[in-house]
């Protein structure tokens, strides 16, 4: 009975993984070149939208979520059984570009190419693998058509990368058991690893020192794998055609640059962004400096993090400047004021050393504060916190300058 509500919890969070969101990353690469450089047993690395593309994503820190492999058009496949076994699995014409992957709800199938033309690809392509086991990898590859996508491991491995405590313990990980070599189950990175390990090609090994100051090579569980590995590889070359390439050098001065905007990591929303940010930062800094005190919004009493050297820095110039920090009662001997509304009324310029979405919620406390000057810290910029500073009237330095350089930070 547990079994089948596992299996009833297995299947539903697959439905709820698989949902995809609308593509707004396919501007970032040239489909028609991959369709015409692309070869067999290139490793194709997707940047997926669905949600389980985000999770997998956010794991490993890599925009590539999903992994397919290229097998060319019917004709390239030498075997004629093999040709056989895969216009069983997808009827198609005899010049359609085809991979084999390992989808969600699929399992391990062929697909054409062509369902990714809307989609961010990477090619990254096993240079030194020879014809011969370019072929073998494929056959590989095809051989695993009809297994089932293990959700299970998809969950094991999100677990090993991220150990999240609500994930039962009962629910104990199977990337290491007996047979964790030979899984009757994929997913797209351990199949594709499998295939390529098959013919002993190294894709990230473990590197020992072996005997006489030798060096050995130790294969890698396949189920550990993920589609970043292929990236990080040293054993694959990355190839990459832009929509719009650099063809000579100093040539990116000429793009077609959209100038006085700005767009958020997805490109689903552009700012406009005055003239004043772009081209008057001396005039911007010299304001944000006539203030009676400052206040740094994320001090922090780490030494290695920015929220500290900010601070630091401000001392180190002879300025009066409180830290902001609610879980601290002092930094760097200075007293913490609790939020940006309990400022004493002499501060009127802030710097803001936070994550991007807690800045938002700073400039709306600054707007109502009244402060007059913002310096956003590179990597604390929020888009629709500068666009709430903009329409406030408040001088904002963002997009680039640190104070630490302005100042000349001594660590």
């Amino acid at each position: 009975m547990s079994k089948n509500i596992s299996e009833w919890i297995i299947e539903k969070v697959g439905n709820w993984l698989t949902k995809q969101h609308s593509p707004h990353r396919a501007y970032l690469c040239n489909f028609k070149k991959i369709l015409e450089n692309v070869k067999q047993a290139d490793v194709l690395l997707i940047e997926g939208r669905s949600r389980a593309s985000r999770i997998i994503k956010q794991v490993t820190q890599s925009p590539w979520s999903h992994a397919a492999l290229y097998i060319g058009k019917l004709d390239d496949i030498g075997d004629i059984k093999i040709r056989d076994n895969i216009q069983k699995s997808l009827h198609c014409d005899a010049d359609a570009q085809l991979i084999v992957e390992s989808e969600i709800g699929l399992g391990t199938v062929i697909s054409l190419i062509e369902k990714y033309k809307d989609d961010h690809i990477r090619i990254v392509r096993a240079d030194a693998l020879t014809e011969e086991d370019a072929q073998k990898v494929l056959y590989f590859a095809i051989g695993r058509l009809g297994r089932k996508y293990n959700i299970r491991h998809l969950l094991d491995l999100l677990r090993f990368l991220f150990p999240w405590s609500l994930y039962p313990r009962r629910w104990r990980s199977s990337l290491f058991q007996h047979n964790a070599l030979q899984p009757t189950e994929d997913i797209c990175s351990s199949m594709i690893a499998n295939a390529f390990q098959s013919v002993r090609y190294p894709i990230l090994p473990l590197v020992i020192e072996g005997d006489k100051d030798t060096l050995e090579l130790v294969r890698r569980n396949p189920r550990l794998f993920s589609p970043s590995d292929f990236d990080y590889s040293p054993y694959f070359s990355v190839i990459k055609y832009p929509i719009l390439p650099i063809d000579k050098k100093g040539e990116y001065a000429n793009l077609p640059w959209k100038m006085n905007v700005i767009s958020d990591d997805e490109g689903r929303k552009m700012v406009w962004i005055s003239e004043e940010i772009l081209d008057n930062k001396s005039d911007k800094v010299k304001l944000f400096f006539t203030s009676k005190a400052y206040a740094v919004v994320g001090a922090s009493s780490h030494s290695k993090k920015y929220g500290n050297k900010v601070l630091h820095c401000y001392l180190q110039n002879n300025f009066k400047v409180y830290p902001v920090n609610p879980n601290e009662e002092k930094i760097l001997g200075l007293g913490c004021v609790k939020n940006v509304m309990e400022l004493p009324s002499t501060v009127k310029s802030i710097s803001i050393v936070t994550p991007p979405n807690v800045t938002e919620l700073v400039v709306d406390a600054a707007i109502e504060k009244g402060i007059k000057n913002i310096w956003m810290q590179p990597g604390a910029e929020s888009i629709s916190a500068i666009e709430k500073c903009q329409d406030h009237g408040i001088n904002l330095l963002a997009q680039g300058p640190c104070i630490l350089i302005e100042l000349g930070f001594k660590e």
